[in-house]
């Protein structure tokens, strides 16, 4: 239970008082990123690239270990607050949930851990205070603008990695 109790940790000491006002340019850096590491994501897996708006790491993978990990109740698992600031758009709530999951996965599957670093782009934007959404077709990022999604696998699986460590 190490990974789990790791990533819990990280979502429910986000600053939610400053949720949604600290965002800023740089925070586009972080959605090209975890662009980037899902079209690798997708491609090195040799599955049929989905949206990448609601990216379920484990699902997709095609594991079945546990009705519960699936329909997972965040109010067992985060604090109110933490819930009520991530349910403000589908997107944020379900990319944690997708996290979490697969932290819960890594747990008695450690072999799959270098998938976690996809979600981390995105995370570190609400731990930074920012936000992001799918919105117009895109992922619009708060004070930094939107990444429209048509051909979004195409367009990111070249890209060159970018160092989001000072971010």
């Amino acid at each position: 239970m190490i990974r789990i109790e790791k990533s819990l940790n990280r979502i429910n000491n986000i600053n939610w008082n400053n949720f949604g006002k600290l965002g800023d340019r740089s925070d586009s850096d972080l959605v090209y990123e975890y662009l980037r590491r899902t079209a690798k994501f997708y491609e090195k897996s040799l599955i049929k690239p989905y949206p990448p708006f609601y990216l379920d790491v484990v699902k997709v993978l095609g594991y079945k270990f546990g009705e519960e990990l699936f329909d997972m109740n965040l109010s067992e698992f985060l604090e109110e607050k933490t819930i009520k600031n991530l349910s403000v758009t589908l997107m944020m709530l379900e990319i944690v949930k997708g996290y979490l999951k697969l932290s819960k996965f890594l747990d008695e599957n450690p072999c799959y851990t270098r998938y976690l670093e996809i979600y981390d782009p995105l995370i570190r934007i609400l731990e930074r205070g920012g936000r992001f959404q799918y919105k117009d077709s895109g992922i619009m990022v708060q004070n930094s603008g939107l990444f429209p999604l048509y051909g979004w696998y195409e367009k990111f699986l070249g890209k060159e990695p970018i160092d989001i460590s000072d971010i």
